[in-house]
């Protein structure tokens, strides 16, 4: 399988293993020594273990959706919906992945908030 495409294929079951909180199958998909990132509250995780820890003990019921993936060579990036019980917000995510392994995972989760005033003129807006 082309590079580009096997990464594509890694960074969607990715979200499908860990949508189905299936833990066997996600665990197979990171490298021994992944490194996991969320730049916004500045945490790290490093290693399967503690990774996987991580996910099964995180809190709520919650849903995945993606709703693009881009790919190229061994890096890929995705946006997803989630869902927690009624409150739904957006995911952007980057993977650093080799053949089959996920090695490293960023993690973006944007908050809305209201545009500043002076540009209604040239903007449409989701209601």
């Amino acid at each position: 399988m082309e590079t580009t495409e096997q990464t594509r294929a890694v960074a969607r079951r990715y979200v499908e293993t860990l949508n189905e909180r299936d833990w066997s199958a996600f665990s197979a998909l990171l490298a021994d020594d992944v490194l996991y990132e969320m730049p916004q509250t500045g945490e790290r995780i490093s290693g399967r273990e503690r990774y996987l820890q991580f996910n099964q003990e995180y809190p709520g019921d919650w849903s995945l959706t993606v709703t693009r993936l881009v790919a190229d060579g061994r890096t890929a990036a995705l946006t997803m919906d989630v869902t927690m019980g009624d409150a739904a917000m957006v995911g952007v995510v980057f993977f650093e992945v080799d053949g089959d392994l996920v090695r490293r995972v960023t993690d973006f989760w944007p908050e809305p908030y209201e545009p500043p005033a002076g540009r209604e003129h040239l903007v449409e807006r989701e209601t």
